[in-house]
This record gives C-alpha cells, sequence and structure tokens, in this order.
C-alpha cells in the first residue's frame, strides 16, 4: 500500500464520526439530570470509493446545566473495512460539546437546538505511524414530540484538521440529517437516523469533492 494511500485513509478515519450525535432530538436533557446514549455508525462511499466502508461505535454522557443547556463527553472508536489483505486501522475520538435550546414546545410548535463541539482524534494504521488531529463542529437542529415518536433534523458544519503537513488530510464537511427517537418510556428511547454528508477534502489530497451516507443506530436514558 502506498505512502499516500494510507495518509488518505487517515483522512477518512479521522472525519469519521459524522453524526447528529450532537444533536440528536433538539429537546434538552433538564437541569440536573444525567443522560447517556450509546450507538453504532456505519457510513458508505468511504474516500469516495464504494468499497470501503467505516464502522464507528461511541458512547455518550450528558449532563444538564441549566434547563436549556446541556454539556455531554463522548468516546469513540472507529474502523474501515474493505482494506487490502494485511492493512488494517483504527481511530479513537474523544469529544466535549454544548447544546442550547433556542425554542422548545411549550412556547412554539416545535423545539430548535444549536450547538458546538471539539473532538480529539488518534489513529493508527498499518505501516504508518500513529497519527492525531481534531474536529470542530457547529449545529442546529429541530424535533417534534409525536410520542412515542420523536422525529428530528439537523444540520451541521465539521472542520478537520488531520495535523499533517501542507494540511493534505484537512477536509471541511455538511451533513444534513433525518430521524427518530422511538420511546419505550419516559427515560429510554432507540434512535434511528440517516446522515447524508457532503465532504470537501484538501485540494492537496487529490480527492475530489463527494458524498457519503451514513446509518446510525442508538440507545439511549435518561437518570
Amino acid at each position: 500500500m502506498k505512502k499516500l494511500s494510507a495518509v488518505l485513509l487517515f483522512v477518512f478515519l479521522v472525519a469519521s464520526f459524522a453524526s447528529a450525535e450532537l444533536l440528536t432530538t433538539a429537546n434538552p436533557i433538564g437541569q440536573g439530570k444525567w443522560a447517556v446514549l450509546g450507538a453504532a455508525f456505519q457510513d458508505s462511499n468511504v474516500m469516495n470509493t464504494s468499497g470501503y466502508t467505516a464502522l464507528s461505535i461511541g458512547g455518550y454522557a450528558g449532563y444538564g446545566i441549566t434547563d436549556k443547556l446541556d454539556a455531554y463527553v463522548q468516546l469513540g472508536q472507529a474502523t474501515i473495512s474493505g482494506l487490502p489483505a494485511g492493512v488494517s486501522s483504527s481511530t479513537m475520538g474523544y469529544g466535549l460539546s454544548l447544546k442550547y435550546g433556542v425554542l422548545d414546545e411549550k412556547t412554539a410548535p416545535v423545539s430548535v437546538a444549536v450547538g458546538a463541539g471539539y473532538k480529539l482524534l488518534t489513529s493508527k494504521m498499518t505501516g504508518m505511524a500513529d497519527g492525531s488531529g481534531n474536529q470542530l463542529l457547529v449545529g442546529i437542529g429541530v424535533s417534534k414530540m409525536m410520542v412515542p415518536f420523536i422525529p428530528y433534523g439537523g444540520l451541521s458544519y465539521r472542520s478537520t484538521n488531520a495535523g499533517l503537513a501542507g494540511g493534505v488530510a484537512d477536509s471541511t464537511q455538511i451533513d444534513v440529517t433525518i430521524g427518530s427517537a422511538i420511546a419505550w418510556s419516559a427515560q429510554g428511547a432507540v434512535f434511528v437516523e440517516y446522515t447524508l454528508q457532503s465532504i470537501t477534502p484538501s485540494s492537496a489530497s487529490g480527492i475530489s469533492n463527494h458524498s457519503s451516507g451514513q446509518i446510525a443506530l442508538g440507545v439511549g436514558y435518561t437518570i
């Protein structure tokens, strides 16, 4: 495997934590309450190659600082399948984000929230030195209580800095997400969502702009 190819795979490993995990629904947790979420995300068309897929598994914990402001911490791992024989890869992500409720359904037809987040990313790949990078995220989300369903949508912007000379592995992307929480109780819900990602790699990477689809499934619980 050529070194350049390994570098470019690193680009998409560090960018593969794309999801609406910042937004989920626009409903806040509630002051003094905790929420946890475990989820799996599968990306297709990784590196603009239909044979590569990325699987990310993550866990999130959130705390209601106020009735409108939530803080979240995240831990996740991503791997790419379909690589040549003898090549393996793994990326870990550690994140912190804030979500603020702008509107809620007590006074409006829908709930609206905005948020921002930061992730530290580290990557290991066969035949390549360990790499590191970071990702910034801002987004807005809308949701509607239709118990047991809570449909939601989100729009987010991500900027990934892979920390490599010349910015060869940097990228930006815009994600559009639709999904729904399906509540089984007042505290627990299953989350199903789809995200369309529009990815713009660095011009130095030699990869053209492209789109990638992501499906996700998660289980959340408020304590």
